[in-house]
């Protein structure tokens, strides 16, 4: 037999089986379902100095540079919701609803630097916030907001499974919503107690990993980064209008359920 055909005959089983073992492994490639999660999350957060507007009848002053707390821990505590949905065509890519129940407390025993007009009396300089015609602002039943997100993650063994690393999915994401903060404010003596829908725009930022505990159950750790600008009515007339950054770290945990 000459030297070419054998080498033919001996390369045409080995062709054969390197074919059968790639056409094996499309097929037993696992198939990727699309995946819901339901996540539960609490945490600190921390306020950002900011400034503030307040306009009512004789009143339209100017506060610059205010301080606020955050209280995430007191009652009722900082809080938040998710549910997310991520994309069977393509798993790294998901879109959430977010909410969360954040809470701003001005602090109003601080001097402040104030302009304007107060009850009709010009006012330019340095001042303790609850000697002007704003004797409190908070919001500590909430500035809740309601974002919704484009997220993105990384498996870092290229697939999710039971290895220390195929159970981490770290991931960031995107999001623009509204606010529904409850406004309680006293301005002259009138109050305003209410929640207050669609106050204003809010914009966040995420970044967070995921780690798979048991079955559908993971655990996952966040930092957020909220933006806020709320114009809140007061009873009376007037508005109330301050802009806040909310740096947020949380942890939470959430089911997760191919469909």
């Amino acid at each position: 037999m000459k030297p070419n055909k054998i080498k033919s005959t001996l390369l045409k089983p080995h062709k054969s089986k390197l074919l059968t073992v790639l056409i094996s492994g499309l097929l037993l490639t696992p198939s990727v379902n699309a995946e819901i999660t339901l996540g539960l999350f609490a945490g600190k957060s921390f306020v950002d100095n900011g400034d503030l507007n307040l306009k009512q009848g004789s009143t339209n002053l100017d506060f610059k540079d205010v301080s606020w707390e955050d209280n995430s821990f007191k009652s009722p505590i900082f809080y938040g919701a998710r549910i997310g949905y991520w994309f069977k065509e393509s798993p790294n890519w998901g879109v959430s609803v977010d909410f969360s129940h954040l809470k701003n407390y001005l602090i109003d025993s601080k001097t402040a630097a104030v302009s304007g007009v107060n009850n009709n009396v010009p006012v330019n300089g340095s001042q303790v916030i609850n000697t002007t015609a704003l004797k409190d602002f908070n919001m500590s039943h909430g500035l809740n907001t309601l974002t919704f997100n484009g997220q993105y993650r990384w498996f870092p063994t290229g697939q999710r499974d039971n290895t220390l690393l195929g159970r981490l999915q770290p991931y960031t994401g995107l999001g623009a919503g509204f606010s529904i903060p409850h406004v309680e404010a006293t301005v002259n003596d009138i109050k305003t107690y209410e929640y207050q829908w669609g106050a204003g725009p809010v914009v966040n930022g995420m970044l967070g990993f995921n780690y798979d505990i048991y079955s559908f159950i993971s655990g996952f750790a966040e930092y957020k980064l909220t933006y806020a600008s709320v114009e809140a009515n007061l009873k009376g007339g007037g508005t109330i209008n301050t802009e806040t950054v909310n740096h947020q770290l949380i942890v939470g945990l959430s089911a997760h359920f191919d469909i």
